[in-house]
């Protein structure tokens, strides 16, 4: 036979550490699949559950926008209620118009109280309450 045609068959020890090479092979392939694994799945599950929380922070924010908003509203409904109801009353017309026009009705007496003076602009406060 030709020498360069001669397989050459490895040892047991030889089959041993090659086995033993391709085992730590595996064995770190494994591992840093499983790393990427676990990083993939922290991902997603952190995907899975920040975002529906950040919707419901969001939506929790704009509620609470929202109900301001409406107890605003509701003040001014009332207060334009207010306006409504006391122009609505006749009575608020006649006293309104009796107390602009200094008219009474018959067997009435209007007392009003005299204006108080306009205070001096130049005096002192205790000037002025002496007065």
């Amino acid at each position: 036979m030709l020498p360069f045609l001669k397989k050459h068959r490895p040892t047991l020890e030889e089959i041993e550490e090659i086995r033993t090479n391709r085992t730590e092979g595996i064995r770190r392939v494994i591992a840093v699949f499983g790393i990427i694994f676990l990083v993939l799945v922290s991902f997603l599950v952190s995907m899975l559950v920040l975002t529906p929380l950040l919707e419901l922070y969001a939506l929790k924010q704009e509620k609470e926008h929202v109900e301001y908003l409406l107890s605003q509203k509701r003040k001014e409904e009332e207060e334009a209620h207010n306006r409504f109801r006391w122009t609505a009353d006749p009575e608020y017309f006649e006293n309104l118009a009796r107390d602009r026009a200094n008219m009474a009705m018959e067997d009435e007496t209007i007392i009003r109280r005299p204006a108080e003076p306009e205070p001096d602009e130049g005096a002192s406060p205790q000037q002025q309450r002496r007065d």
